[in-house]
């Protein structure tokens, strides 16, 4: 990759990934500061709705070997066991409370492999099918540990560990899950009156995630914790990269898959851990301004790690 496409996929990346996000984020923050709208019913359509439509569209219409599934699977399950043991480490050193090390964990474990991921691959990898595939199955493996494993967490801040495993199984998207991979095991045709609806919500969760988001950030305290919300960022934005590039390493996969894993794990710090850290009212000021810095450092990050990847992946 010469010095040109290097300038050039940088200005891409912020003015077709990052600016889109941003001026979502901005819709969201004038809404609120206009009209006052109630936050917990936007984060609770999010979860119960939006989130839920877009696993079944995804899990639906996606069709893979198990062995492809499987190495997907091993790898973001590697980086999130990692991630959760430097989380552990961090919050200790710093002395940070139950419920400040909770909303720094989840932060670390999740990151944001819907809107930003997707696009990204797709601009890097040209549309390259299996590079797609392994994002959207990152997606798909995310979902599913934000609502077990993020749901706890976050819940677990403020509540005791009977509730928050009650507040694990009030999540829509593991049955969603369990449903929709029985309906392809038998190779159900789902009736276009029920798939058009769900594709029409789909389509709505980035809006609606983003506005959201914009909308709480339009309430929280403006001051930062400029040396927790770093450190979040840092080790999300830095560090991850490095460890997926040992992991792979480690299982031998190389060429486009490896550069797609690599990059998925890249990405900024999950909207969804705002949205269910305002849920059960575990630190959402803190996670909404780790979502916001860390999204904003990515432009600068991401950029190196496409370059990284061109030169010693492909």
């Amino acid at each position: 990759m010469d010095e040109r496409s290097t300038v050039d996929t940088f200005i891409y990346i912020i003015t077709n990934i990052i600016s889109p996000i941003f001026i979502l984020i901005a819709v969201g923050f004038v809404a609120q500061k206009k009209f006052k709208m109630d936050i917990r019913t936007l984060t609770k359509l999010n979860i119960y709705i939006f989130v839920p439509a877009v696993l079944f569209i995804k899990i639906y219409e996606t069709e893979v070997t198990f062995k492809f599934f499987f190495q997907v699977l091993i790898y973001v399950a590697l980086i999130q066991i990692i991630m959760y043991f430097i989380s552990k480490v961090i919050s200790k050193a710093f002395k940070y409370s139950r419920g400040t090390s909770k909303a720094f964990c989840n932060s670390l474990i999740f990151f944001n492999s819907g809107n930003y991921g997707l696009p990204l691959i797709d601009l890097v990898t040209k549309g390259d099918p299996v590079a797609i595939t392994s994002q959207v199955f990152i997606m798909l493996i995310q979902n599913v540990t934000t609502n077990t494993l993020g749901v706890f967490q976050a819940s677990s801040g403020k509540q005791n560990t009977k509730q928050s495993l009650k507040n694990i199984l009030a999540m829509p998207s593991i049955y969603i899950i369990f449903v929709v991979t029985i309906i392809k095991l038998f190779k159900v045709q789902i009736p276009v009156l029920i798939m058009t609806p769900l594709e029409y919500v789909a389509q709505g969760f980035i809006a609606m995630a983003l506005v959201t988001l914009g909308a709480q950030l339009s309430e929280i305290k403006m001051e930062l914790r400029f040396r927790d919300i770093f450190v979040s960022s840092f080790t999300r934005l830095i560090l991850s990269p490095i460890l997926g590039a040992l992991i792979l390493m480690l299982m031998g996969i190389k060429g486009i898959l490896a550069q797609a894993l690599i990059l998925g794990v890249s990405t900024p710090t999950a909207v969804n851990t705002a949205l269910i850290a305002r849920e059960f009212d575990n630190e959402p000021e803190y996670a909404s301004q780790i979502v916001f810095v860390s999204t904003i450092l990515s432009g600068i990050t991401v950029s190196l790690v496409i370059l990284l990847t061109e030169r010693f992946l492909l």
